[in-house]
């Protein structure tokens, strides 16, 4: 046993000093045409015949472990390299780069990543980006979170195949959904709105999570979601795609900038989807997925000036959806079968203007005014619901930099405040009618935004805002937020937030999946405001280890409900109750994620995600149902022009299932489901401006079992398609074009 312990102790020995060497720290400094020696970030260090490397930091350092006698080579673009012989009697080394180029101009290429975190921000923001969106099918909005750890996405029933995002664990009604920072697909488009926005329209997408800024809004309870659509800034001027799966679901998508001259800039969006095939592996008897018909355009006219800047979109869409039994489709007027249909039609028009008078001290005047117009026919086995949203939202946004630079302030480290001040106005007028039930409601707010942005010190960053809003149903609101970033260094960021959010409870259209049940819903009283308390804390560090950088992201969020719109399936399997909070409701969410390079054209992210969610339902506090409390992902990328491939494993832990113990026994579903595992995979060929993509959704055919309670008799008092923790429609294999 002896011998093994020492012959491990002397492996681990040698394998350190293998790994580790000797400890060499430098300094690189540049030469320009005019000989004056600066320090040069980011320049690049690497062991000559190895991949192990290193960058400077803002001052020109480096260290490196390395085993002597080493040749390091040094480069930063402008400059010719060097390479140094580094021998065992050095410990510190010097580099003077002499600058290669006298071009006046230089063209600096770089390679954009797939996802990052805007590291100017102090609210924690991550970012996909243009190339991030092709790492899946991405078909549209909701279905763009495929390799993102942060966002989860589900099925809301196992009827119509609408999926829904979560945030921190609760539902996405409380996640401000935005397009081009302007509120949008909230109300009545909050069931089906994320399937309004195609993959290929979108330049971006922003999720911050917790409270943000007061001026975009009283909302935000647990994050926010910003989604930027292909405009003047964007790379592509024509962009051509289409997309077909093995079950026969086409999409069609076509962008085309123009450019009228004199600052102003045409784009076109033109989108349709198509799906009429029949589909039921599981033979229940029910579609897997609705028919679907979609088509969809927007406009999208800009001005970009010096001192002026207008963005005006024109958007319209007709979407048409059926499903239901196998049956219902050869008798469509025959009550003796289940069937759905939806039609939905929405017009909405938005400008954004801002006006700059004052470049130095960044005064600046910002507007938007959006209109939109939303209505929904459809029926649900026997049940009518139809649906009327008339919305118009308009603010003033006023933004100066206010100077300390006096006698009294000359101590202080900030030289300027930056000041917000707002008017905010939003009115809507919702039409609903379930059967002979009238659930209308007019709702109108105004509102009052201040907001200061400061930096007492070099290396922190404070945002204190608060808004009263007067609302016509609800009462006084006021919002107060505050948002610290402090920075240790270069690669090292503290970021903490606090701040209270409410939400206007819309119960049928936020939970359409009641529909797809037997459910008798009841509204036990009058439903206020929700509101809730956020406060979150993260953490973002870079390091170099291995010769290789490390995005590490550490992150803890608690939500509490002072007031909830509860939808309570627990108390009974025949009724559904809608009624406010009696007790307490809250979530904690710890999230940690690590990206890196494992070799040069090869990348992982990994992530580990843990929601503790809470909710008191049927006088008992209990664990959020129909949710993975434990999620993990992998995500690996490899590049390599003309070839990229992408393949994600996706964990999703068991939760908890409500109560059906009072049904019959063939219609009971176990108290719990088990952990499970989604594959995804895309591989994709590029010549030129033409690219091919093939890929496989749900690659081992996982589906939840059963997931319509009572499916041959769905006019009984048992049926139930609204009991969704997993996936429903099984394995999709896809290929699909870009042309750019």
């Amino acid at each position: 046993m002896k011998p093994m312990v020492i012959n491990l102790i002397v492996v681990i020995f040698l394998a350190s000093n293998f790994a580790f060497g000797k400890l060499v720290k430098g300094k690189v400094f540049g030469i320009d045409e005019q000989g004056n020696k600066t320090p040069l970030q980011s320049a690049t260090i690497k062991i000559m015949n190895s991949n192990k490397g290193t960058f400077t930091n803002s001052n020109g350092e480096f260290q490196i472990d390395l085993n002597p006698p080493t040749q390091i080579v040094i480069s930063y673009i402008g400059y010719k390299q060097d390479t140094v012989l580094v021998d065992k009697s050095k410990d510190y080394v010097e580099v003077i780069l002499k600058q290669e180029l006298t071009s006046e101009e230089v063209v600096v290429e770089a390679k954009q990543p797939d996802y990052y975190l805007e590291k100017a921000s102090p609210v924690k923001t991550e970012v996909i980006s243009a190339s991030g969106l092709k790492k899946a099918a991405c078909c549209n909005l909701s279905e763009s979170f495929v390799t993102n750890p942060t966002v989860d996405v589900t099925y809301t029933d196992a009827v119509t195949g609408v999926k829904q995002i979560q945030l921190l664990g609760l539902a996405q009604n409380y996640t401000q959904l935005m397009v081009e920072i302007v509120p949008n697909l909230q109300g009545l488009a909050s069931n089906y709105g994320l399937m309004f926005i195609p993959g290929p329209w979108m330049n971006s997408i922003s999720i911050s999570k917790g409270t943000s800024s007061v001026t975009r809004g009283y909302e935000s309870i647990t994050g926010q979601i910003n989604v930027e659509l292909k405009g003047p800034e964007s790379e592509d001027a024509y962009l051509l795609n289409g997309y077909l799966n093995n079950i026969l679901r086409f999409e069609g998508n076509v962008v085309k900038k123009f450019d009228l001259g004199n600052n102003w800039y045409l784009t076109n969006f033109l989108h349709g989807n198509y799906f009429n095939q029949k589909v039921d592996h599981n033979g229940d008897g029910f579609l897997d997925l609705p028919l679907n018909k979609q088509l969809n355009i927007l406009e999208r006219l800009d001005y970009v000036g010096e001192k002026f800047e207008s963005k005006t979109f024109v958007h319209g869409l007709v979407n048409n959806s059926q499903s239901g039994q196998v049956n219902y489709f050869n008798n469509p007027h025959s009550n003796a079968f289940w069937g759905s249909d939806v039609n939905l039609r929405r017009f909405s028009f938005t400008t954004k203007n801002g006006y700059i008078f004052d470049k130095e001290n960044y005064k600046s005047l910002g507007t938007i005014l959006s209109f939109i117009h939303h209505k929904q026919n459809s029926q649900f086995g026997q049940r009518m619901y139809d649906a009327e949203q008339n919305s118009v939202f308009a603010s003033v946004l006023w933004s100066s930099n206010v100077s300390l630079n006096s006698k009294e302030h000359s101590g202080a480290n900030s030289s300027s405040i930056n000041v917000v001040l707002g008017l905010s106005y939003s009115y809507n007028n919702y039409l609903q009618y379930l059967d002979s039930l009238n659930l209308s409601k007019t709702e109108s707010v105004e509102g009052l935004i201040s907001e200061l942005t400061v930096e007492p010190f070099a290396n922190l960053q404070l945002i204190a805002g608060a808004r009263v809003d007067f609302h016509n149903l609800g009462g006084t609101l006021f919002t107060p937020r505050l948002h610290l970033k402090y920075t240790i260094d270069d690669n090292n960021t503290l970021r903490f937030s606090v701040g209270k959010g409410y939400h206007f409870p819309l119960p049928i259209p936020e939970n359409q999946n009641v529909l797809s049940s037997s459910r008798q819903i009841i509204f036990a009283e009058d439903l206020k405001m929700e509101e809730a308390w956020n406060f979150g804390v993260n953490s973002s560090h870079n390091f170099e280890a291995f010769g290789r950088y490390f995005q590490l992201n550490l992150e803890y969020y608690y939500t509490r409900f002072l007031n909830q719109t509860i939808v309570d399936r627990d108390i009974s399997t025949e009724k559904i109750y809608i009624y406010n909070l009696k007790g307490k409701s809250y979530s904690h969410s710890f999230q940690i994620d690590l990206n890196f390079d494992l070799l040069d054209n090869l990348s992982l992210l990994t992530a580990y995600r843990l929601n503790y969610v809470w909710t008191t339902t049927n006088s008992t506090l209990q664990q959020k149902p129909l949710m993975s409390p434990h999620k993990a992902l992998l995500n690996i990328a490899y590049k390599s022009e003309p070839y990229s491939f992408d393949f994600t494993v996706e964990f999703n832990g068991g939760g908890r299932i409500p109560n059906t113990k009072t049904n019959p026994e063939k219609y009971r579903m176990d108290d719990r489901f088990k952990p499970f595992v989604v594959l995804y995979g895309q591989i994709s060929y590029k010549i030129g401006k033409f690219e091919i993509y093939a890929g496989a959704e749900n690659i081992t055919n996982f589906r939840q079992p059963n997931p319509i309670l009572a499916p041959e008799a769905p006019y009984s008092n048992y049926f139930d398609g609204s009991l969704i923790w997993g996936p429903i429609d099984g394995r999709k294999i896809y290929i699909g074009f870009r042309f750019n």
